[in-house]
């Protein structure tokens, strides 16, 4: 966890020098909060990675970062809600692969084009899921398990 952690709190630096970079170029920015769209619950690893790069960029760009959690079909309420906003650098999604492919792909229709509508900024990371049992269950694989 110590590890994620400064892992996470290096990505920020990283991502709040870049930012710092641009804004040179941009007259002001940021002049007012940033808000980080989560697209999943409050306590989430995302909500979790969001507050910890949110409270570092915001003390290196001098500015408050909000992270908004807006969870719902599978991200894509998030997505639109960002996909809507103005292009100005002030509405940053912390997208996943959920709303970004899985979302597009299970429903006939969404608000928002995944390729057309964001911009990527950078990656921040790449998480690994498992499932996992108590060592008194016999199941050796998801078969055995829902055996």
């Amino acid at each position: 966890m110590r590890l994620l952690l400064r892992t996470l709190a290096g990505l920020s630096a990283v991502l709040g020098i870049a930012l710092t970079g641009a804004a040179a170029s941009a007259q002001g920015y940021p002049n007012r909060p940033i808000t980080f769209v989560v697209p999943f619950g409050p306590g989430s690893g995302s909500d979790l990675i969001g507050r910890i790069i949110g409270q570092r960029l915001g003390s290196v760009l001098g500015q408050s970062v909000i992270v908004e959690n807006k969870p719902g079909a599978n991200g894509a309420i998030a997505a639109a809600q960002v996909a809507r906003a103005a292009p100005d650098g002030y509405t940053i999604f912390l997208a996943s692969n959920t709303p970004m492919s899985a979302a597009p792909s299970l429903n006939k229709t969404i608000a928002y084009d995944p390729i057309k509508d964001f911009a990527p900024l950078c990656r921040i990371g790449s998480f690994t899921q498992l499932l996992l049992v108590h060592p008194d269950i016999p199941a050796k694989s998801i078969e055995a398990l829902i055996a």
